[in-house]
């Protein structure tokens, strides 16, 4: 028997997971009746539900509930209708059969109770259920063409103020319930039957009981705020602010209420709590935004009208010269209006997907775009080779590179709000590289109006975090973070920086680029055109009574040399480094030059991170460890059991892949007299790292097997960043 409240969050995710998902599953089904079930006993107030599909010649029961009030002052009937319930799920009944068979066969409701004289009926009922029955409704599951399945309850609940009766009100709201699940059911039974926008806004915002919106001159609307807010940002979370309704609150409209995750986001991004949210189906939303926003495609979250673009020119190549609308050469041309629209484009999608970097690269035989979204570098589209010249010297002019110089490599910096009317205030770093079929663009997206994190929400486990908060707030010496491009150490530094910036504390930053605009803090951004490098910085630095500094990456021997001096002469510095882990980090600064005392006595910690991606809320599985995996997790936590795994068909919320965002993973060496020792010995690499284990470093593959633990990634996931440790 199920229990007539489901969570919000389940709600949610079958919501998410049902109404968007490309090919349902038999589990989807189920779902669907559940959900509705437990709308019909929230909303009737039955005693007893049940849900019937059709299935062939056949009617089978497929949902059926009891409530603990009926066996109230009969204990015995429990355990009496829990073996019912099971006899029933395993039951079939031929088609006509019964109340259920006429209401299906005839396509109307069947209304019975006490006071319309129905005794006789509802004695035998009594007989058949093993308790009384007062009254008894049954609906049909209409879908297009035909019915399939009824819904039947029994008895009102004597605490809802009522004889036990339903009333005609209940016939009319199960009626309701009936027709709006039934186009989804319709849905998880047969793939070709497509479900209308109107369809799927009217079943969310019954289950959600919200208000529907189904016309565009229902809705209030202050267009201030829409500018205000943008469209890239209204597209990206697929929230329509349409009223204000306080100075720090808002009405918004939506297709999917339940998602928490884009409202949360939409707040920290505006500032503005949502008050009130109302449904409107997906058609409606996009009819908005072409009101609103007539310069733009008026598209869903990834969809910035990249599509037209590329078809213009795609075009002009396949196209003979003298018949085609755009002749091919003018495409080769930086300042080609074709060209613009398609590299804005390409940044706005890019921006909206929430990629981190964009890849333009001339392969033999055409031009490949690639975003890399959490992590993975996914292919957006191909363009004719012949337009990767003027693309790439389209990005050039926007971050003033030199146009001629195609044989050595370039860094620049393009400010987006220059080339674009839309609010959208990105910077992108830039490099290009010459390859072997032309020049390669990589972009970095930096988001100025996003915000650093603080550090509970980086992924620290509870030790490291306490650990950590420790080591930032030392007085003097010097803290480490390393691992590849990406793996999020300067959101940690920033983050870190966060906690300790106060008035009384006076905060210098180094950085190339700066990534983040800190309030409070002075940060200096590098330039080696005219020889500004971090080692110039820090000289500078040293001058300027600084309590913390810090240094974007410590690159080469001067640095090093200048940052270990300001970590022995008061002052605390913080740092980055391209290491593998946390104790070869020690060996890396020894390379450069920095004798092992000297290292000893300024460290305070070293920290090595990962970002792995987090496995999809939405869809995914329960899965229990055998064999070699059992073994590995057995090996690094000393614990085994059930875990979650990725599902392979994936949704929509996380584009099919099964994995929706980051969560990270850390290395957190911190000094000790042990450690000094080792250092100031030279032991080896490996001989550190078992020091630093005894003294309760958990390592990264560690830190990755615990979040495997908590259900936020997978097996395949961290063995894919970390390996296993061979060091026991």
């Amino acid at each position: 028997m199920a229990s007539p409240n489901i969570a919000g969050t389940l709600r949610r995710s079958l919501l998410i997971k049902i109404i968007s998902k490309a090919a349902p599953s038999r589990e989807d089904l189920d779902s669907v009746i559940e959900l509705t079930a437990s709308k019909v006993v929230d909303a009737l107030q039955a005693q007893s539900m049940t849900f019937y599909m059709v299935e062939g010649n056949d009617i089978t029961f497929k949902h059926v509930y009891y409530s603990p009030s009926l066996w109230v002052n009969d204990p015995g009937l429990e355990q009496k209708l829990k073996e019912t319930t099971a006899k029933l799920l395993a039951l079939k009944l031929p088609l006509g059969t019964g109340v259920v068979g006429k209401v299906i066969s005839t396509a109307e409701p069947v209304f019975y109770r006490n006071s319309d004289s129905q005794v006789p009926f509802m004695s035998s009922l009594a007989k058949t259920t093993g308790f009384d029955v007062r009254s008894m409704l049954t609906v049909p599951l209409k879908g297009t063409g035909r019915v399939i399945g009824a819904i039947q309850v029994l008895n009102k609940e004597l605490a809802a103020g009522t004889d036990g009766e339903f009333t005609d009100k209940d016939l009319v709201l199960l009626k309701e319930v009936a027709e709006y699940s039934a186009a989804l059911l319709q849905r998880m039974l047969d793939p070709k039957f497509e479900l209308s926008a109107d369809d799927t806004a009217k079943f969310v915002a019954r289950l959600t009981d919200l208000p529907l919106v189904t016309k565009i001159e229902e809705v209030e609307v202050d267009d201030k705020l829409i500018e205000v807010t943008g469209d890239a940002l209204i597209r990206r979370e697929g929230i329509f602010p349409h009223k204000r309704c306080g100075p720090n609150s808002v009405a918004v409209l939506m297709t999917n209420p339940l998602d928490y995750a884009k409202r949360e986001s939409f707040t920290q991004a505006t500032e503005q709590s949502i008050e009130e949210v109302r449904v409107v189906s997906a058609t409606l939303f996009e009819a908005l935004l072409k009101k609103f926003f007539k310069d733009t495609k008026a598209a869903g979250p990834g969809d910035v009208d990249v599509g037209s673009v590329v078809e213009v020119i795609s075009s002009a190549y396949s196209t003979d010269a003298g018949t085609a609308e755009l002749n091919a050469a003018d495409l080769e041309k930086e300042d080609s209006a074709p060209i613009i629209q398609l590299t804005n484009r390409i940044i706005e999608d890019a921006y909206v997907q929430g990629a981190s970097d964009i890849h333009i690269e001339p392969m033999e035989k055409d031009l490949l775009v690639r975003y890399r979204i959490d992590g993975l570098c996914i292919e957006k589209l191909r363009l004719p080779k012949l337009a990767a010249n003027s693309m790439v010297t389209r990005i050039k002019i926007m971050c003033n590179l030199d146009i001629s110089e195609r044989r050595l490599p370039q860094d620049g910096r393009i400010v987006f709000k220059k080339f674009t009317k839309k609010n959208i205030d990105i910077d992108l770093r830039v490099a290009t590289g010459p390859m072997n079929h032309g020049e390669k663009v990589v972009m970095r997206i930096l988001d100025k109006q996003k915000s650093t994190l603080p550090l509970p929400a980086l992924g620290f486990s509870e030790e490291n975090l306490a650990k950590y908060r420790e080591c930032i707030r030392q007085p003097y010496g010097m803290i480490l973070h390393c691992g590849p491009t990406g793996s999020g150490k300067s959101m940690t530094l920033y983050s870190a920086l966060g906690e300790v910036n106060t008035p009384d504390v006076n905060i210098q930053t180094a950085e190339d680029p700066i990534e983040y605009t800190l309030a409070g803090i002075n940060q200096m951004q590098m330039s080696r055109a005219i020889g500004l490098t971090f080692a110039r910085a820090l000289r500078c630095y040293l001058r300027m009574d600084p309590d913390i500094i810090l240094v974007g990456e410590i690159r080469d021997e001067e640095t090093a040399q200048i940052a270990v001096e300001a970590a022995l002469t008061g002052h605390l510095l913080v740092s980055t480094l391209h290491t593998n882990d946390a104790p070869s980090t020690i060996a890396r600064i020894g390379e450069m030059g920095v004798e092992p005392f000297n290292i000893s006595a300024s460290l305070v910690c070293v920290c090595a991170q990962r970002l792995l991606r987090r496995v999809c809320k939405s869809c995914k599985m329960p899965h229990e460890p055998v064999g070699r995996e059992k073994e590995i997790i057995e090996k690094a936590l000393g614990w085994s059991g059930p875990i979650f795994k990725a599902n392979p068909q994936g949704y929509p919320t996380c584009n099919g892949s099964g994995y929706k965002g980051r969560v990270g993973i850390h290395e957190l060496m911190v000094n000790s007299e042990e450690l000094t020792e080792g250092i100031n010995k030279k032991v080896e690499t490996a001989h550190l790292k078992r020091i630093a284990m005894k003294g309760g470093m958990k390592t990264l593959h560690q830190d990755s097997m615990l979040k495997v633990k908590m259900g936020l990634t997978t097996v395949e996931e961290a063995l894919s960043n970390v390996p296993p440790d061979l060091i026991l």
